[in-house]
């Protein structure tokens, strides 16, 4: 069935919306940690607590600065000003996003922890296709579709027949905000403890993440490449090509 829709994408091309842009360039983004983020008075995770903002809201950044930088469970980030229903105050910004949070029932993975179809279903969803797909097909049951998206970002299906794949080029975002998108990708608790523990963060000479692998039967790979840029890849094996 899977196979059906990327023969249907292969057919026609679709419009959507969607954008993404840098965390400290933006002037909205959206609460990441599932459990809330916590608004403080200060910028300080020792400040009073003014109230804790629920996961997917926005907020609205005041100021680009960011403040006493620091690391919290792999994740990079300062304290920035911040306004939230009408309330100001400071977050820590590792746990907000520039990237669109995936709610929709087919933004998320099943029991199988199958990202690909996910990422592939948020893509299409998400960001406005600029120009038509290119598509390569051969009698060797290979078919690929390149599809060009805005901001400079792309994503590339590959169906071949041993194994599904996809890879998506993101833009102006940090690789922490796309393993955050995939974490919450994961509907259930139990579910989300276990692709997290399977996650592996790996550091570039300056001691900053620059590649996550999340060590699935299902692989998830996420890099930062030289330009800045956040590629994904992302494999789901079958056994056949339907095309």
């Amino acid at each position: 069935m899977k196979q059906i829709f990327f023969l249907f994408a292969l057919i026609i091309s679709i419009v959507h919306t969607g954008s993404a842009t840098d965390i400290i360039n933006v002037t909205s983004a959206e609460v990441v940690a599932q459990s809330g983020l916590t608004l403080r008075a200060e910028a300080s995770k020792y400040s009073d607590i003014i109230e804790v903002i629920p996961f997917g809201e926005s907020v609205s950044i005041l100021e680009e600065t960011r403040h006493n930088e620091e690391r919290i469970n792999w994740v990079d980030g300062g304290w920035v000003k911040v306004e939230f229903e009408g309330t100001v105050g400071y977050v820590f910004d590792g746990f907000l996003s520039p990237l669109p949070t995936p709610l929709k029932e087919f933004e998320l993975v099943g029991d199988d922890l199958d990202f690909t179809y996910a990422f592939e279903s948020w893509m299409d969803y998400r960001f406005v296709q600029i120009q038509m797909s290119d598509t390569t097909m051969r009698e060797d049951d290979f078919a690929k579709i390149t599809q060009y998206l805005e901001n400079d970002q792309l994503m590339i299906q590959q169906d071949r027949p041993g194994y599904y794949m996809v890879e998506g080029v993101l833009s102006d975002v940090r690789i922490m905000d796309v393993y955050h998108l995939f974490l919450n990708m994961v509907p259930d608790k139990i579910n989300r403890k276990y692709v997290a523990d399977q996650t592996i963060f790996l550091e570039d000479e300056n001691l900053e993440v620059d590649e996550i692998k999340i060590q699935m039967d299902k692989q998830v790979k996420i890099k930062r490449l030289d330009n800045g840029q956040i590629k994904v890849r992302l494999y789901s094996p079958h056994s056949g090509c339907s095309l």
